[in-house]
C-alpha cells in the first residue's frame, strides 16, 4: 500500500482530470474487508499500478482530496458507512475518473446503486459481483487503459513459458474448518516472467494448443510433488491438490508420473487432481475407470465447480474417494440466502452419506465460514482463510504454526 500525505492547512481543490498525475496508474480499493483489499492490490501490482487502501467512506474522501485515482475499487458495505456515502463525496468533489462497484448484494442493489453514481455524473463501470475471479481485476484494467499499455498484452503463449522455465505454483491454503488449522493447498500455475513479472492465465493460456494444456498439467503434478517435500520439511505434510483438464487424465501417464516422481516419505498422503464438473460427466464411466486405478497410487479426484449438475448427484458419488469443490456461486451469501443455504446443507450431507469431504471454494464472509462449520462441512478455501501465496511463503506459514503448536 502507498501512502498519500497532504500538506496540512491547504484546501483541496476540486478534483479534475486534467491535474498533473504520475506516469504510473493509481487506483484506490474501497472495502472493509482487508482480506479482499489485499487481493486486488497484489492483482493490480504486476500491472505496474499504484494503489491505496480503505475501509470506510470517510477515509476514503480524505485519500481522494489527497490524490486522483484513475480507478476506485469501491464496495458497497464498508466500516460504518456505504458506497452511497461515497459516491455523494466524489459528485461534491466533480470526480471524473472511473468506478468499479462491487459487492455480493443482489444484482438489482447493485445496478440500483450504480444509477445513483450516474445521477451524479460518474463513470461507473458495470458493476462487478462477488466472489469474481482475478482475471476480471486485470480485465477491468485493459479496458479502461490503464496499467500497462493499452493495446495487446505481452505476447507470451504457454509454449514458450513452458520451454523457457517460467512457470511456477502459487499456493492457496485449504483450511480445515474444524480446527482452523491448514489441512492442504490448491496449486495454481503462474507465469514469473523476466521483463513483464507474473502474467495473468488470459496472457498465456488463449490460444494455448492442446499438447501444450497438456504439458501444463504435467508440470503442474511434478511441481507439486517437489514442493511437497519443502512443506513437509518445514512441518506440515499438506494434501496438495493441482488443476487437470479431462483431456490429461485420459492422455498423460499420471500413474507413471507420481509413482516415478512421488516422495517416498511414509506421512505422504497423496496428492488430488481436480477436474470440473461438467468435464467429468461427458464420460463418467471412464473417469470412474481412472480414478480407480490412480486411488492405487494415492492420486485422488476432486470435482471443481461442484454444484450445478444436481441431477448426476448420486452418480458423481458412485467415484471412488472423489472429495466435492462446492462452487463460490453457491457459497458467498450462503449465511443469508435460504436458496444456497439450503442446497450447501443439502450436498453436505449426501457427501458425507458417502463419506465423501466437501471443501467450501471462496469464502470471503466470516458469517458464511460459520454457517458452513455449523453445517459440518469439512474443508474451506478462499480469501478469508487466506489468498494465494508463494511457495515460500506457504513454508513460512508452515513454519510459524510450527513453532506456535512447540512453544503452546
Amino acid at each position: 500500500m502507498i501512502d498519500q500525505n497532504g500538506s496540512p492547512g491547504t484546501a483541496p481543490d476540486p478534483v479534475s482530470s486534467t491535474e498533473a498525475r504520475s506516469p504510473a496508474a493509481f487506483c484506490l480499493i474501497v472495502d472493509d474487508e482487508k482480506s479482499i483489499r489485499t487481493l486486488i492490490a497484489r492483482t493490480l501490482r504486476p500491472l505496474m499500478v499504484m494503489t491505496e487502501e480503505c475501509g470506510d467512506a470517510p477515509s476514503a474522501l480524505r485519500a481522494i482530496r489527497t490524490r486522483t485515482p484513475d480507478l476506485i475499487f469501491l464496495d458497497v458495505s464498508l466500516e460504518r458507512s456505504d458506497a452511497v456515502e461515497v459516491i455523494r463525496g466524489l459528485g461534491e468533489l466533480q470526480y471524473s475518473g472511473n468506478i468499479q462497484l462491487m459487492s455480493g448484494r443482489d444484482l438489482p442493489l447493485l445496478e440500483e446503486i450504480k444509477r445513483v453514481g450516474e445521477r451524479y455524473a460518474l463513470s461507473m463501470l458495470p458493476v462487478l459481483q462477488k466472489p469474481f475471479r482475478i482475471d476480471a481485476i486485470a480485465e477491468i484494467l485493459r479496458n479502461t487503459g490503464l496499467g500497462r499499455p493499452s493495446g495487446p498484452g505481452p505476447q507470451v503463449n504457454l509454449f514458450e513459458a513452458l520451454c523457457a522455465g517460467w512457470l511456477e505454483l502459487s499456493y492457496q491454503p485449504i483450511i480445515d474448518l474444524r480446527t482452523m488449522q491448514l489441512a492442504g493447498a490448491e496449486g495454481l500455475a503462474r507465469v514469473n516472467h523476466p521483463q513483464h513479472g507474473t502474467l495473468m492465465p488470459d496472457d498465456v493460456l488463449p490460444g494455448a494448443d492442446a499438447a501444450s494444456l497438456l504439458s501444463l498439467g504435467e508440470f503442474s503434478i511434478d511441481a507439486a510433488l517437489r514442493d511437497w517435500c519443502e512443506f513437509a520439511e518445514a512441518g506440515a505434510p499438506l494434501r496438495l491438490s493441482v488443476n487437470v483438464p479431462l483431456g490429461a487424465l485420459m492422455k498423460l501417464p499420471i500413474a507413471a508420473i507420481v509413482r516415478d516422481n512421488r516422495p517416498r516419505s511414509s506421512s505422504w498422503p497423496g496428492i488430488t487432481l481436480e477436474v470440473r464438473e461438467d468435464q467429468i460427466l461427458r464420460d463418467i464411466r471412464l473417469v470412474h475407470e481412472i480414478a480407480t486405478q490412480l486411488s492405487i497410487y494415492n492420486i485422488y479426484l476432486a470435482i471443481d465447480r461442484f454444484g450445478y449438475a444436481l441431477s448426476s448427484l448420486t452418480d458423481l458419488m458412485e467415484l471412488p474417494n472423489v472429495e466435492l469443490k462446492l462452487d463460490r456461486s453457491f457459497v458467498t451469501g450462503c449465511a443469508h440466502d435460504t436458496v444456497k443455504k439450503q442446497l450447501c446443507q443439502s450436498v453436505i450431507a449426501l457427501a458425507h452419506k458417502y463419506h465423501r469431504r466437501v471443501v467450501a471454494v471462496g469464502i470471503e464472509q466470516l458469517q458464511d465460514a460459520q454457517t458452513l462449520t455449523r453445517m459440518g462441512c469439512d474443508f474451506g478455501q478462499g480469501t478469508l482463510l487466506g489468498p494465494p501465496l508463494s511457495k515460500d511463503k506457504i513454508r513460512q506459514m508452515i513454519r510459524i504454526n510450527a513453532n506456535r503448536k512447540q512453544s503452546g
